[in-house]
């Protein structure tokens, strides 16, 4: 069974990667996981937060695997009804902000997706650090290189078909992270621009450009 392996990066590059991945039955989303307690600690680009297996909720992805660590990255959203799922999720707590929305959100959300398209399979990330072996790279940490060899595996599983793994309709544990649970706290884990939100989403964003972080992902060092 062909297979496809994509890694990819955020919309602070200004790329048209979220119109070609519609087709896939995701969004990517114009956003960042930001982890806010390190900003006065290291330059933005080596911010990091770790994933535990928890949020890793299809049947492969958490495989011999308790925590994946990440850099800043952006978010998906999934289309209703696609077959598609998400192998890992933000823990949560820290905060997704969207450059063009501008809004801020707490939610646990969609950093990975993994799917089919034809007679192949796919898995999309919203950032590249947790594979790369260069100065921002973290391919070496924690569990890491195991997660990457988890998705290889269920990549290259040539006519394999998993009873739970990748359908139209998530599984209990992903349903609970995006479906109804996400929604009922959406307004309780998600300020928007507007009313009195307003003054905190311009509080954020203020900080973000002071501490250099949206200047940093918006032309990270390691683009051309």
């Amino acid at each position: 069974m062909p297979s496809a392996f994509v890694l990819v990066g955020d919309a602070f590059t200004q790329t048209n990667l979220n119109t070609l991945f519609v087709p896939l039955g995701c969004h990517l989303n114009p956003d960042a996981v930001i982890d806010l307690t390190r900003l006065r600690e290291m330059h933005p680009l080596r911010f990091h937060f770790d994933t535990p297996r928890e949020v890793l909720p299809l049947p492969w992805s958490p495989d011999q695997v308790s925590t994946v660590r990440w850099r800043s990255l952006a978010t998906f959203t999934l289309r209703p009804g696609a077959p598609v799922q998400p192998p890992a999720l933000s823990p949560g707590g820290g905060i997704s902000f969207d450059c063009v929305h501008r809004w801020i959100s707490f939610l646990s959300l969609p950093i990975a997706v993994a799917g089919r398209h034809g007679h192949g399979r796919f898995v999309l990330f919203g950032g590249p650090h947790a594979f790369e072996t260069g100065p921002l790279g973290l391919l070496d940490s924690v569990h890491n290189p195991r997660f990457l060899g988890n998705v290889l595996t269920w990549l290259l599983a040539d006519g394999v078909v998993e009873p739970q793994a990748v359908h139209s309709e998530p599984p209990p544990e992903v349903a609970t992270w995006i479906g109804p649970l996400t929604e009922q706290y959406r307004d309780l884990c998600q300020i928007e621009d507007t009313g009195e939100g307003t003054g905190t989403v311009a509080f954020v964003e203020r900080l973000l450009q002071e501490t250099g972080v949206l200047k940093a992902l918006a032309r990270p060092s390691w683009m051309p």
